[in-house]
């Protein structure tokens, strides 16, 4: 079995998430995410881009009886979509967005060698609803499912 650090794994999930856009026809703009937008990022999103971020959150690890340390998480993505100008697109252009990736996911290991496939029970999905999303023409949907992967020892 592979071992991944926490960076390996969410650049792989990023290569996946990009391949899964590619295969779908859909120009999204993919990218790791530290944590907040900022104003300029969903004015961006607002008028021209369609865009996807990655995070991977509550890693927590733990020991096997063979030694391996197995770490676990949450992978985030928040995925968002402006209607570009044409009032009521947003709700139809972030689905485009949303969809690639949870019609992927099911059965996936999105592109590496996780402890487990994805299974589809597991795959969340919910509205991200902000005021200042919806007075810029923005919505944004989030995205999450477990992954588990070997990660290495420290020696």
């Amino acid at each position: 079995m592979t071992e991944y650090t926490a960076d390996e794994v969410l650049s792989g999930i990023k290569d996946w998430a990009e391949q899964c856009y590619e295969q779908a026809g859909r120009k999204v703009d993919v990218e790791l995410h530290g944590g907040r937008f900022t104003v300029a990022d969903l004015k961006n999103y607002a008028t021209n881009k369609l865009a996807c971020r990655i995070a991977l959150e509550g890693l927590r690890f733990e020991v096997t009886g063979r030694g391996e340390l197995i770490a676990s998480g949450q992978a985030v993505v928040v995925v968002l979509a402006g209607d570009n100008g044409k009032k009521g697109t947003r709700a139809l252009n972030v689905l485009q967005v949303a969809s690639p990736l949870q019609a992927a996911l099911p059965a996936s290991r999105c592109g590496l060698e996780l402890q487990d496939s994805i299974n589809a029970k597991d795959v969340r999905s919910a509205n991200l609803y902000n005021a200042a999303l919806d007075t810029l023409g923005t919505a944004g949907w989030v995205i999450t499912w477990p992954v588990k992967f070997q990660h290495p020892r420290v020696r």
